[in-house]
C-alpha cells in the first residue's frame, strides 16, 4: 500500500542551525506538529504573513488522517467523511483550491441497518442524528422496546435541567432526557464518534449544541422540529480521500516545513529539537497529541505537562476488508450498520465504504470497515471476518486486510475536560498555545479551527 502524504510536499530545510532573528517581530512562530491542526496553524500564519517553522517528528504530513490505495482500492485509516455543518474544513478546502474535489455520501444506496438480538433491523427515518422527527416512523422501527420507544418520544415533556452551567456525562444526559433504555440506540452513534465511555463523556465538550438546544427549547426532540428542513448534505469528502485535504494544505504552505524534526523541549521563546538544535521564535502552536506534547512541555512547563499528563484517551481498531461482489449473498449497496449498544459484542459498527463513498473500490468489488473497542488488532481482523460472513453471507477469504489501530490514541474528553484545558492554558504562557485533538476536538473542521484559532492567539501574545 502507498501513502500519497509520505512523498509530498517538498521539506525547506534550513541553511543555518538556529534563527538570529533581528527582533521578535521577525522571528517564526514554531508549530510543533504536522497533523491537520498543525497544517492549518502554519496556513493561517501565511494568511498573515507572518514566518513560521512547521516542524513534524514522522515523515508524512497529515496525522491521524491516512489514505492509502491497494491497487484500485482507496483506504481509510480513520475518518471518511467530515460534517458540512462545522466551516471550517470547507472553508479552508475552498482557500486551497479543494473544493472542486468535494464529494458526498451516495443517496442511491442510503441504508443503514441497527443490529439488536442478531437481527438486522432498518434504521429509523426521520432521524436528526440520533433524535426522532416522526414518531410513528420511530415505532415502527423496533430500535427500543415498546415501552422504550414511548419514553424516548416522551423528551418533549422533560424539564430543562436548571443547574445549567455544571457538565455532565453523555450517560446522565441521556438517561434524564430520553430514559434508560434509549441509551442502547443513541450511545452507537454519540459516543461512538468520540469512542467514548458514556459515562465519561463530557457533554460541555462533545455535544454543547445540545445543551443548548435544551435550555432555549425545553426539549432536543421539540428544538430539532423547530429546525428549518435540510437541503444540503451532512457529511463531505474528497474524490481522493481525506488527505487531500492535509496534502493541498502542505502544497500551499511556502514557509519552512521539516519532516523526521521531533521536538524534545518546548520554550517561551521556540524549541529545542531531538538533534540539539535551538530553533528560537515569538511563540510556539504545540499541536502534537497529549503524549508527545506533554514531555515536550514538562523542562520549562512542568504543571501543565502535570495537567495534560491527566488527560485520558481511549481505544479503537478498526478492520478494513476488501472482497468480490460475488462472494455476498446479501445486496453490499448500503452505508452499513450500528450495533445496539447491549448487544454484548466488541464489534461497534460496519462501513460498507464501497455503498458509501463514489470511487472506494473497483466495480464488481466491496470494501468494508469493521469498528472495535479496545481489541488486539489479529483479533479483531478474525472477529470482523466471523461477523461479515455471519451478517452478510459472504463466501471465501478477502482480497486484503488493513488496519486503523488507535489503541490509545483517541481522546477520551471526560467529564470537566473544559476546566482541564483552562487549567493547562492557564499554566502556559500566552505565547505557547496548545491545539488539536488531544485538547480542543475532533474531526476535520474542529482540528482546523483549533489550529488557526491558535495561531491567532499566538499572534495576539507577540504583539503586545
Amino acid at each position: 500500500m502507498t501513502n500519497p502524504l509520505s512523498a509530498a510536499p517538498s521539506v525547506r530545510l534550513p541553511e543555518g542551525s538556529e534563527y538570529h532573528a533581528a527582533s521578535p517581530a521577525e522571528q517564526p512562530v514554531i508549530v510543533v506538529g504536522g497533523g491537520l491542526t498543525g497544517l492549518s496553524a502554519a496556513w493561517e500564519l501565511q494568511q498573515q504573513g507572518v514566518p513560521y517553522v512547521l516542524l513534524e517528528a514522522g515523515d508524512y504530513l497529515g496525522g491521524k488522517v491516512q489514505t492509502e490505495f491497494w491497487d484500485d482500492f482507496l483506504i481509510e485509516k480513520a475518518a471518511d467523511a467530515f460534517v458540512l455543518g462545522k466551516p471550517w474544513a470547507l472553508e479552508l478546502a475552498r482557500e486551497v483550491g479543494l473544493e472542486p474535489e468535494l464529494i458526498h455520501p451516495r443517496e442511491d444506496t442510503k441504508r443503514l441497518y441497527f443490529l439488536k438480538g442478531g437481527e438486522l433491523l432498518p434504521f429509523p427515518e426521520h432521524l436528526r442524528m440520533f433524535v426522532p422527527l416522526d414518531e410513528e416512523a420511530f415505532r415502527r422501527s423496533r430500535v427500543l422496546s415498546p415501552e422504550g420507544t414511548e419514553r424516548m418520544l416522551a423528551e418533549v415533556n422533560v424539564p430543562p435541567r436548571e443547574n445549567a452551567d455544571e457538565d455532565e456525562s453523555l450517560a446522565s444526559f441521556v438517561t434524564r432526557r430520553f430514559g434508560k433504555e434509549a441509551m442502547n440506540f443513541i450511545v452507537p452513534m454519540a459516543a461512538g464518534i468520540y469512542v467514548a465511555n458514556p459515562f465519561e463523556l463530557s457533554m460541555k465538550m462533545a455535544f454543547p449544541q445540545f445543551l443548548a438546544m435544551e435550555q432555549k427549547y425545553g426539549s432536543l426532540i421539540a428544538g430539532h422540529r423547530a429546525l428549518p428542513p435540510r437541503t444540503t448534505p451532512v457529511f463531505g469528502s474528497f474524490r481522493g480521500g481525506m488527505s487531500e485535504l492535509p496534502r493541498a494544505v502542505g502544497r500551499a504552505l511556502s514557509g519552512e516545513v521539516r519532516l523526521n524534526a521531533p521536538v524534545r523541549q518546548v520554550h517561551a521563546d521556540g524549541v529545542t529539537l531531538a538533534s540539539g538544535e535551538r530553533l528560537r521564535g515569538r511563540g510556539v502552536v504545540v499541536t502534537a497529541p497529549a503524549w508527545f506534547s506533554g514531555p515536550m512541555l514538562a523542562g520549562d512547563f512542568p504543571q501543565a505537562a502535570e495537567l495534560i499528563g491527566e488527560l485520558k484517551t481511549n481505544s479503537s481498531v478498526a478492520v478494513i476488508l476488501a472482497y468480490r461482489e460475488n462472494q455476498f449473498t446479501a445486496d453490499m449497496n448500503m452505508h452499513g450498520l450500528q450495533v445496539d449498544w447491549s448487544e454484548g459484542i466488541p464489534m461497534t459498527a460496519i462501513t460498507v465504504h464501497s455503498g458509501k463513498m463514489h470511487g472506494r473500490a473497483p466495480a464488481g468489488h466491496v470494501l468494508i470497515r469493521v469498528f472495535f473497542k479496545d481489541t488486539e488488532p489479529g483479533e479483531a481482523r478474525r472477529l470482523a471476518e466471523g461477523y461479515v460472513q455471519e451478517l452478510f453471507g459472504v463466501t471465501g477469504e478477502p482480497l486484503f486486510h488493513a488496519f486503523g489501530d488507535w489503541r490509545g490514541k483517541n481522546p477520551a474528553y471526560v467529564v470537566g475536560h473544559l476546566d482541564q484545558l483552562g487549567a493547562i492554558r492557564a499554566a502556559l504562557p500566552a505565547q505557547v498555545q496548545v491545539a488539536g485533538a488531544s485538547f480542543t476536538g475532533v474531526g476535520l473542521p474542529d482540528c482546523v479551527n483549533a489550529g488557526r484559532t491558535a495561531a491567532r492567539a499566538v499572534i495576539a501574545a507577540a504583539a503586545h
